[in-house]
Order: C-alpha cells, then sequence, then structure tokens
C-alpha cells in the first residue's frame, strides 16, 4: 500500500471532526446585544459646579453694576424683571441721596436646584447662604430661554424668617420644570401669584386660609394699620394689588412647586373731611415734595414674591409665603 493511500483515512477523520464541530457550533443562538433602558427622566440641564459658576457671573456683574448704578452692566446675566426692580432700586437711592441702598447680592449658595429636562427653558434655583454679620438668604431663579442663551437671572426673594425651605431633588438627580397652568397642582403656579397678592393686600380676602402664617404679611397689616389709623381724622386709606407671572418655577420634592414672580400694591390716602390736613407720609416724601395731601396721593411697591405651592395629591396642605424683596416704585397724587 502507497504512502498517500495510508493517509487518507486520518484526513478524512480530521475532516468528519471539522464539519462535526461547526454543525455543533451552528446549534448555538446568535448573540443579541440589548440596549440600554432609556431613563424615565431626562438628565439635570447643568452640572452643580457649572451652576455656581453662572451664579458667581451674575454676582460679579450686579456687583459692577451697583457700583456704577447702570444695570447695563448686568445685562448679560440678568433680564426682566429682576433687572427692571434692580433698575427701581437705583432710582430710589438716587432719590433718597444714598439712604436706600439696594442689598448686595451674594451666590455662594448651599442649595442648587436644576431642572432634568431636554428642552427649553431650562432653570437653575439657587439658596444662598448668609455672609459674615448677616442672617439674610436669598431665593434665585435662572433660567435659560433656549440653547443658545444665557443662564440669566430673573427673579429673587430675601428668605422670610422662621418659614422653612422646601426640601428638593438633589442637583444629581434634576428636578421637573413647571408650566404656567401646570394641573398636578393644589392651585396653578400663575393662581397661586393672583391668590397671594390678594391676602397681601387684604388680611379679610377669600383666599387668606390657603395660605400658612408668615412675617411679612403680618408686617404689611401692621404697616397698613398704622397708616390707617394716623390718618383717620382727615381721610382714609385702601390698598390694591395686582400680581405678574410666573416668572419662575420649579418642582419640589413632593411633587408640589416654588414659584417665584411679581406683585404690586399701592396704598392710596384720600381726604375725606373737609379743612382738615392729610400730611404726606415721610416715607412717601422721598419720591414727591412733601406737604399736605389736597385729595389723594398713591404709593406703588414693587415685591418680588417666592410661593410654595402644594401638590393636588395634598388637598389639605397649604400654599406658603417664603420669600420677599419690596422696593418703593412711585408716589403720585391725584387733584
Amino acid at each position: 500500500m502507497s504512502t498517500s493511500r495510508r493517509r487518507r483515512p486520518i484526513l478524512g477523520a480530521a475532516l468528519l471532526a471539522a464539519t462535526a464541530l461547526l454543525a455543533g457550533c451552528a446549534e448555538e443562538p446568535a448573540p443579541t446585544f440589548t440596549p440600554e433602558p432609556a431613563p424615565e427622566f431626562a438628565p439635570p440641564a447643568v452640572s452643580e459646579e457649572r451652576a455656581q459658576e453662572i451664579l458667581d457671573q451674575v454676582e460679579e456683574q450686579v456687583s459692577a453694576a451697583d457700583t456704577s448704578g447702570d444695570v447695563e452692566q448686568m445685562r448679560a446675566r440678568v433680564a426682566s424683571p429682576a433687572i427692571d426692580f434692580r433698575q427701581t432700586q437705583y432710582a430710589l437711592q438716587t432719590a433718597t441721596g444714598g439712604a436706600e441702598l439696594p442689598l448686595s447680592l451674594t451666590t455662594d449658595s448651599d442649595v442648587l436646584v436644576v431642572t432634568a429636562t431636554d428642552s427649553w427653558p431650562r432653570s437653575v434655583l439657587a439658596v444662598s447662604e448668609p455672609v459674615a454679620d448677616s442672617t439674610v438668604r436669598h431665593y434665585y431663579g435662572l433660567v435659560q430661554e433656549d440653547p443658545r442663551a444665557e443662564y440669566q437671572l430673573v427673579s429673587w426673594s430675601r428668605l422670610l424668617p422662621g418659614v422653612p425651605t422646601p426640601t428638593f431633588a438633589t442637583a444629581e438627580i434634576g428636578s421637573a420644570p413647571i408650566a404656567d397652568d401646570q394641573a398636578e397642582l393644589k392651585v396653578t403656579p400663575a393662581d397661586a401669584l393672583a391668590r397671594l397678592a390678594d391676602v397681601m393686600a387684604n388680611p379679610a380676602s377669600e383666599f387668606a386660609g390657603e395660605f400658612a402664617d408668615d412675617p411679612y404679611r403680618a408686617f404689611l397689616n401692621a404697616e397698613v394699620d398704622g397708616l390707617r389709623q394716623g390718618v383717620a381724622v382727615a381721610g382714609e386709606l385702601s390698598t390694591s394689588a395686582t400680581s405678574a407671572g410666573p416668572d419662575f418655577a420649579i418642582a419640589t420634592a413632593d411633587g408640589g412647586a416654588l414659584v417665584m414672580g411679581t406683585v404690586e400694591i399701592t396704598q392710596t390716602l384720600r381726604k375725606t373731611v373737609e379743612g382738615s390736613t392729610l400730611p404726606l407720609p415721610d416715607s412717601w416724601a422721598v419720591l414727591d415734595a412733601p406737604g399736605p395731601v389736597d385729595a389723594a396721593a398713591s404709593a406703588t411697591y414693587r415685591h418680588l414674591v417666592t410661593v410654595y405651592v402644594p401638590p393636588a395629591s395634598s388637598p389639605d396642605a397649604q400654599l406658603q409665603f417664603l420669600g420677599v424683596e419690596r422696593v418703593l416704585a412711585s408716589v403720585a397724587r391725584t387733584e
């Protein structure tokens, strides 16, 4: 037998083994790749570190504008109504010869809340730390209107003493954005501001029971009562209020919302006793010539306000006035 003939069985056996191996492999299912599940919520719109950088830029520009009295120096990082409010504060500062100075806005923050969204507008809420020798803390609301816009401060307010700050999801997780007409809340953000305006101007408002107690409304009531008693021998005092906004809103951890907007309150003195003298309050005279009121005079105070709105799932929970900043905007006489 030749050598070639002796090798054929070996080669045949090898081919049979290879065929069996391939056949065995063919029986294994083809590998599949399962994509990661889509997250339930979008990631936070901006990192906590970046949010603080933006706040630092806000503080830097506001400080420069405060030094010069020129709001244009903050326009890149501050938008309406915040920039208009600061302009009104500058006007009062000028009218009082520097006696009424706007409070510095310091932005080092120990609470940062960021919207988790893949659309616009996007929001950042910050709660500032108090600076040395001060207990003042601020809420700051910043908004990015579109992908090419900068985050800008649209509102701020001082935290009211003794009023707890709502809880929020951490900045790493992010909070849900809130629409102006959000239905899952006890009242919409716009309605919350309108009702707050009403109870600020009228302690007997039909909405008074919807709000928890707060120190600012107690201050307002005492102020108005003092004015009313001071003019009782010559006239009367009335108040009215309007609201605007919301300018900023973001979800709280319990499904409620923190909302920021503007409230204007007008106090009107009217002479009702003929032959009497109705003096103009000293606090109003800084924006008007001193002297008695012949017919009527009105003072309008502008407020940046912050309010907590409970979720609709907590019908017995109360709205809470959280923060405010006030400035005397105008004084006018009516003859």
